[in-house]
Order: structure tokens, then C-alpha cells, then sequence
């Protein structure tokens, strides 16, 4: 079954940026500049928002989200925390807003949304002819009424859906208001202790709407015996998105650069067309009523010249509406980059602490069903039927792995793993002198049993007594 996707995040109110890009609203006037968005403009026709009483309506453009939350708040006589700390001249530092993303395994969405037709998702592709297909707007029907029941539909600033990107999806935005008409993100999703909470619940109820359409809640990553595999392939795909989404912003930089160096020629250009404006107006003011053939001239250069700053003013506007394109979508991806690279590094810090102590743990299996079995079979049988031969056995380094075979392994276990400091406290802590602390290291030619018969070794040198002489 294809899984559900449901992300929220909390947000210090809506950026022009932020509300733009959910509503895809700004002109590019420029063929060329689409290459540049992560969207595919020949299916932005398809985008649609959900209204009050679950309305299917094509996506109002030019009502900003910006401008929704706060006729939303002054409507319902609500006060906007961060409007009263700016009049204080505090810095606005509340949460007001809940950024939802709702979705799905790509698969299953794409069938919802263009049935059985298929979608080129290759950049500057042509996907004019797909139709958007009834069960998308059914199902975005269904979660905003889920929405609305759970946190008011009067609290709904927006419910946008994409089917421009690769992956067709929701944009929500909740103004989190309590019983007392307040804004309070805390009370409606909670505070530090009780998000987590929150959001599993969050993610059960959605799962109980998406089950008619195919989608499921899917594993909870801190499962045990799945954590630390899911972790790790979901790091690695962050770590692979986070370089895509950087190659980008490296390439969005430059064409910033260009569109503000376009602006600022255009602008000039502007100005000294301006200016010879002015100067054959003043020139013309000059002129005696008989000169008519030089005020003829005259005026027709002032035409030319109005055309031509027409012209660039025209120019001047779409480079304009250009450069807040790239601006946005800049802000974005900044954005998007910011989030991916808190959440690679929470990811990372997660799986080493997590992941040590159970590769340590595997690493001591090994070592012990290996002792085990040597103890059993071979060593110690052999000692049993030849006491007499103890002085000689001392001698040989197996004699210290059976006789002492619970400390050496643990501590063979810490070295496999990479923790020679722990290891060198650790023999020193029962009995043993220690020994060297440099890093043992793993050859690439060492299979596993090679490198676990060296960390044995090691760990059996440690173990031995401090200043003890080995008998003869």
C-alpha cells in the first residue's frame, strides 16, 4: 500500500515569498525563465484551491495568503501577537501560523490525480494536454473537511493544491486560535514536551481518511529493529537532496546577479532618455514662434524619444518582475536548504549516538558465540585432559582469552567499533594494564574474521596486568 505524507511546520507569520510561490503568483514574461522553476509550467493550469463548505475553485491569485490571515484575524476581532510586539518595538517572535503538507507516495497520487494518463516530469517538458482528474479534488476535498473538523474551518487562511510539481500535494495554512479567541500555536498543537504527541495523533486521524484512497500511515521510524535503517537511508536521501537543492541555489545566485545587473542598464538607459527629454523640452521652450521648422524637428525627437521610454520602461517592469521571481524562489529554496540542513544534522547526531551501541553490541556477539564455541570444543577440553601442561598453556596469548574471556571481548567489541579510549578505561578498570592506545586499523584485505582475531589480540594485550612478566 503506498504511504500518506503529513508534515506541519510552524511559521512567525507569511512572507510575500512564501504566499507567491503557493500561489504561483508571479508573471514571467521571459520564455526562458521557466528552466529556472522547480515547477512545470504547462500543468500550473491544474493547480486549485479548496474553499469554505469544501468548494473546488481555481486558485485566487490575486488574493495574497499574506493579505487572507490578516482579514482573517481583524474579521473575527482577533489581535495578531507580533503586530502588538512591533508597536512595542519588541521583536515578533510567535508563532501564528501552521504550515500543513498533505500527500503521498508519488504512485498512488499521480493516479488520483491524471488517472491513467502519464506525466513527462522532465524539465521544460510539454504536459499541456493532461487533465486533472476528479478523485484528486475528492480526496483534497476529504482532508480539508478532515482540516476543518479538527481545527475549525474558520482557522483554514488557505488550502492550496499543486499538481505542477512532481509529486501532487497540499499547501494548508492554520491560524492556530484557542477557546479564548487567541492565538496560541502551544495550545492548539502543543508545547516542546506534548508536539510529538500531537503530531502521531495528527497522523492517525489522517490515516484513518486517506485508508478509501489507497494511502497508509506507513512505519513509525522509532520502531525497534527498523529505526536505525530507515534513519540511515533517509539521511542519505536528505544528503542527496540538500546538494541538489545547493547546485540550484549556486545557479539561482547567477542569474540574480544577472537580472540585477539588467535592471540597474535599463535603469540608466531610463534616466538618459529622461534627460534628453528634458533638455529638447527646455530647448523647445526657447525656440521664437517663427522657428517652426526646428520645433517641428524638435517634437518629433520628443516622440521618438517617448517611444523609446516606453519602451525600456516596459523592459524595465518585466526585468523587474523577473528579478522578485528569482527573489522569491531564492528565499525558498534558502529556506528548504535551511530546514534539510537541520535536519540532516539532528539525523546524523541520532544515528551515531544510536547506532554505536548496537554495532558495539553486534560486535560482542560475534566475539562471544566465537569464545564459546573455542572454550567449548577445542581450548578448554584440551586443558581438562592435560593439567599438567598449565605452565605451558600460560604461555600461549589463547590462554588469556579462555581464562579471561568476558573482559577481552568487550573490550574487542569497543575496538571494532572504534572506541580505543573506552577500551584502554576499561581493561584498566578490571585488572588489566590498559596497554596502547593507539587506533588499531582495519585493512582493506581484513575479512571479518581477520579483523576480529586483531581486535582480540589487542584487547588480550590490554588485559594483561600491568608491569607482569609472561612466565617461561
Amino acid at each position: 500500500m503506498a504511504k500518506q505524507v503529513f508534515d506541519i511546520h510552524a511559521g512567525k507569520g507569511m512572507s510575500s515569498g512564501q504566499s507567491n510561490e503557493h500561489l504561483r503568483n508571479y508573471k514571467v514574461t521571459d520564455p526562458d525563465a521557466k528552466k529556472y522553476g522547480y515547477y512545470d509550467p504547462t500543468r500550473v493550469r491544474l493547480n486549485f484551491e479548496v474553499g469554505k463548505g469544501g468548494v473546488i475553485m481555481p486558485v485566487r491569485k490575486n488574493y495574497s495568503i499574506v493579505q487572507r490571515f490578516k482579514d482573517n484575524l481583524r474579521n473575527r476581532g482577533i489581535e495578531d501577537p507580533n503586530e502588538i510586539k512591533k508597536k512595542n518595538g519588541k521583536e515578533p517572535n510567535r508563532n501564528t501560523i501552521a504550515n500543513i503538507i498533505l500527500g503521498g507516495s508519488r504512485e498512488q497520487m499521480h493516479r488520483l490525480a491524471y488517472g491513467d494518463q502519464k506525466v513527462n516530469l522532465t524539465r521544460d517538458s510539454d504536459n499541456s494536454q493532461i487533465q486533472r482528474k476528479e478523485d484528486i479534488e475528492k480526496w483534497a476535498v476529504d482532508m480539508y473537511n478532515y482540516v476543518a473538523k479538527r481545527f475549525g474551518e474558520e482557522n483554514i487562511v488557505a488550502f492550496i493544491v499543486h499538481l505542477d510539481e512532481k509529486n501532487p500535494h497540499v499547501h494548508c495554512t492554520i491560524v492556530p486560535v484557542n477557546e479564548k479567541n487567541k492565538v496560541s500555536y502551544r495550545d492548539i498543537f502543543g508545547d516542546r514536551k506534548k508536539a510529538k504527541e500531537v503530531v502521531k495523533q495528527l497522523h492517525n486521524e489522517v490515516a484513518d481518511v486517506n485508508k478509501k484512497w489507497g494511502l497508509d500511515r506507513g512505519e513509525d521510524i522509532n520502531t525497534t529493529g527498523a529505526k536505525h535503517r530507515t534513519s540511515e537511508e533517509y539521511w542519505r536521501e536528505l544528503r542527496d537532496t540538500s546538494t541538489v537543492l545547493e547546485n540550484k541555489n549556486s545557479n539561482l545566485q547567477k542569474d540574480i546577479r544577472r537580472a540585477e545587473i539588467k535592471i540597474k542598464g535599463l535603469s540608466q538607459m531610463l534616466s538618459n532618455l529622461e534627460t534628453q527629454r528634458e533638455d529638447l523640452i527646455k530647448e523647445l521652450g526657447e525656440l521664437s514662434e517663427q522657428e517652426t521648422s526646428k520645433r517641428e524637428a524638435i517634437e518629433k525627437a520628443i516622440e521618438e524619444l517617448d517611444d523609446k521610454i516606453q519602451d525600456k520602461q516596459d523592459k524595465l517592469m518585466e526585468a523587474t518582475e523577473q528579478y522578485s521571481y528569482l527573489k522569491a524562489l531564492n528565499e525558498s529554496l534558502e529556506k528548504e536548504n535551511f530546514n534539510l540542513q537541520k535536519e540532516n544534522d539532528r539525523l546524523k547526531r541520532s544515528i551515531e549516538s544510536d547506532l554505536k551501541p548496537t554495532q558495539e553490541s553486534l560486535a560482542r556477539n560475534k566475539l562471544e558465540n566465537a569464545l564459546n564455541w573455542y572454550q567449548t570444543n577445542l581450548f578448554r577440553d584440551f586443558y581438562n585432559r592435560n593439567p599438567d601442561l598449565q605452565e605451558i598453556l600460560e604461555q600461549n596469548p589463547l590462554y588469556d582469552l579462555a581464562a579471561n574471556g568476558e573482559h577481552i571481548t568487550k573490550a574487542a567489541s569497543m575496538i571494532m567499533v572504534g572506541r580505543i579510549d573506552d577500551a584502554v578505561s576499561y581493561t584498566l578498570a578490571h585488572g588489566g594494564g590498559g596497554g596502547s592506545n593507539n587506533a588499531l586499523k582495519r585493512d582493506d584485505k581484513d575479512d571479518d574474521f581477520s579483523w576480529m582475531i586483531k581486535c582480540l589480540v589487542s584487547a588480550g594485550k590490554m588485559m594483561k596486568g600491568k608491569g607482569r612478566k609472561q612466565k617461561r
